[in-house]
């Protein structure tokens, strides 16, 4: 997706105020309609047309404190480390994602035997 400077953003606006018609800015600057009616939607939200700030999606990419995720390590038994990933929202109240869990319990030296528990 390509970015567009505020200039350029200014002037479709400016554009469409002036002719009130979409196809032609869009034709002029070409633009995308819906990328013009964004624009639009966010000056009419915001009065400016910088950029919201984007929202970080998923959960997040890293343990926020290892030596508690330790402790919670040691101390709870699990088969699976899929079976870990509710017990730690439940313990720390944020979500991490699967892979992150399967490379900290490496990181710490945790095997499975088959039909065991981690130790």
């Amino acid at each position: 997706m390509p970015r567009y400077s505020i200039e350029l953003r200014k002037a479709a606006i400016q554009a469409y105020k002036i002719t009130d018609y979409k196809v032609a800015v869009c034709k002029q600057f070409n633009i995308s309609r819906v990328t013009l009616d964004a624009w639009i939607k966010l000056e009419e939200e915001t009065g400016d047309l910088v950029p919201k700030p984007s929202e970080k999606r998923g959960a997040p990419n890293h343990i926020k404190d290892w030596n508690s995720f330790q402790v919670f390590v040691k101390k709870t038994k699990f088969q699976n480390i899929s079976d870990l990933v509710p017990l730690f929202e439940q313990e720390f109240g944020y979500t991490v994602s699967y892979a992150v869990l399967v490379r900290a319990i490496h990181v710490l030296g945790l095997r499975r035997r088959r039909g065991r528990f981690y130790c």
